[in-house]
């Protein structure tokens, strides 16, 4: 049998692994170039492209004039669902494309989060110890800052996030 030890350090690995798999993920989109949309929503302009009549696209999908119309209207104002508009892309022969892309570098972001939980409770201690009159230099405090966040980018979960 393997100690707690060992089995700790193979989740640890595992754990470790997969977050560098997701990091990567996210990175990548990070490179997506996303064009602007169009005014009146994606579906609405790659069917008036196909010179396709909003009654025509309706029969081809099965709806009525006005479903399709309450449709376009919606994706313009950003109130369809996700499978909506995969239905209507699929009914243009188009892809839906989703993707959510990180405005920073996730690993930046992450460091940011750390080093503000840090300095909080830094900030919380070093308010208690100048009330015991037990000041600390602001290099010091600085210094416990960066040990702290390491710790607490170690730790993840509650303790970056709660």
């Amino acid at each position: 049998m393997f100690s707690k030890r060992t089995k700790s350090n193979r989740i640890d690995s595992t754990r470790h692994v997969v977050l560098q798999q997701l990091m990567k993920k996210v990175k990548s989109a990070r490179n997506v170039i996303v064009p602007k949309s169009p005014k009146d929503g994606w579906i609405r302009t790659i069917r008036q492209a196909l010179g396709m009549s909003g009654a025509q696209f309706a029969k081809k999908m099965g709806y009525t004039r006005n479903k399709i119309s309450i449709l376009e209207r919606k994706e313009a104002s950003g109130d369809i669902t996700i499978n909506q508009l995969k239905e209507l892309a699929e009914g243009l022969d188009a892809e839906l494309v989703y993707c959510v892309v990180s405005r920073k570098d996730p690993e930046q972001f992450i460091d940011d989060q750390a080093r503000k939980k840090a300095t909080e409770i830094i900030q919380k201690t070093h308010q208690n110890m100048c009330l015991e009159s037990q000041h600390i230099s602001n290099e010091a405090q600085e210094e416990q800052i960066r040990f702290l966040a390491n710790e607490i980018k170690r730790e993840g979960g509650k303790s970056l996030w709660g």
